[in-house]
């Protein structure tokens, strides 16, 4: 049974890992540089990926920083508000992972119009399972090197990520948590269901490829 003062907690954590996400890079980045809506180019989309296509490189890669630090400090901050490891912190971690990435998604500042939530994702799962980030990075590396697709790469990502924490949990490398678990579902299915267009293209062999089409 949790207590009413740790379900508080959980609800900080919650509130300040949503609000961690609604900083939008994408856009700030956007409006700063060229005094462009991302909201309004391109896919729409306000993640790292429209701001390279839209701004060129060095927006893009740090936009792409930018977000993944997101996802980062909300995870940091829920270890710090919870830090007993043996206690309810992973479930802390996994709230402010889950928060963190459909605040970025889903950002009340900009009326929910957000990006996909890879990076912010990235971010938060480097501090909640680190052998299953480097599964994660390893998986979009491959697809992306494979295919030249963004999209096909992060949805990869969220396969590695998958795999990776059940493979090392299995073998001991990491200890496994339903929470843990829970987080890498629930974002995962954020990140298919932000990148319904994407998938829809790819059936149809009309997505954008990196450096050509």
């Amino acid at each position: 049974m949790i207590s009413p003062t740790t379900l508080a907690a959980l609800a900080v954590v919650a509130l300040v890992g949503y609000l961690i996400g609604s900083i939008s890079s994408g856009y700030l980045v956007g409006r700063i540089y060229r005094n462009v809506d991302l909201r309004s180019v391109g896919s729409g989309s306000t993640g790292a990926t429209n701001t390279f296509r839209t701004l060129g490189t060095g927006a893009g890669l740090l936009v792409a920083v930018l977000d993944i630090v997101k996802g980062s400090l909300a995870v940091v901050f829920a270890q710090i508000v919870f830090p007993d490891v043996t206690g309810t912190r992973p479930i802390a971690e996994a709230v402010a992972a889950v928060c963190v990435v459909a605040g970025h998604c889903w950002p009340a500042t900009l009326r929910g119009r957000g990006g996909r939530g890879v990076a912010t994702g990235f971010g938060a799962l480097l501090f909640v399972a680190t052998p299953a980030w480097a599964s994660a990075v390893a998986f979009f590396a491959l697809a992306l090197a494979l295919t030249r697709m963004v999209s096909v790469g992060s949805l990869a990502a969220v396969v590695g990520a998958l795999a990776g924490y059940l493979l090392f949990s299995a073998t001991g490398w990491l200890t496994f948590n339903w929470a843990t678990l829970a987080f890498i579902v629930v974002a995962g299915a954020v990140v298919f269901i932000r990148h319904r267009a994407n998938i829809d293209r790819i059936i149809r062999g009309v997505e954008p490829r990196v450096g050509g089409t």
